[in-house]
């Protein structure tokens, strides 16, 4: 298994749009069917499409993970301080690769002097963000086609630098 010396975390370039996506939409594939209905995924794969990954690089920063010269992880936050795209190769879940793209994030609102940042969870990412110190503001959804809804979590977290 590669350790931590065959990962490196670099801002998001162009090039990576179509790694970045697909990263995404695999994701979303493997993760969300077991708690959001089709209607629901379709929606979350439009809300992420290439141009809005443009879009939302332009608005903030995009950071990109590499293990082993290969994109595994993403992330993203805007000036606001609103962190979206965390994405993870499911093959390497629960290996610490999204807590290294939160930490990259939040380091990234301090250096901006953002020192609340907030984000939308899902059902699945929730349990993941309450372990970083993130607080549930609210449950909500968004209705999707069909008559569905797509319910996710509205959470926040106050930031703190680290005394080193």
């Amino acid at each position: 298994m590669p350790g931590k010396n065959n990962l490196k975390i670099r801002k998001f370039r162009p090039a990576d749009l179509n790694a970045v996506r697909k990263l995404i939409y695999n994701t979303i594939d493997v993760c969300y069917p077991a708690v959001y209905c089709p209607e629901a995924i379709k929606y979350i794969k439009n809300y992420h499409s290439s141009e809005n990954i443009l879009k939302g690089d332009k608005k903030g920063c995009t950071i990109v993970l590499e293990r082993d010269n290969r994109i595994a992880a993403v992330g993203a936050i805007i000036k606001n301080g609103y962190i979206t795209r965390v994405f993870v190769n499911p093959k390497f879940q629960k290996q610490g690769l999204g807590r290294l793209i939160m930490e990259k994030l939040h380091t990234k609102a301090l250096s901006t002097r953002i020192k609340i940042v907030k984000l939308d969870a899902s059902p699945t990412g929730k349990k993941f963000y309450d372990s970083l110190g993130y607080k549930t503001i609210k449950k909500t959804f968004i209705k999707v086609e069909n008559g569905k809804k797509l319910h996710y979590y509205k959470m926040k977290k106050w930031l703190r630098k680290s005394r080193t």
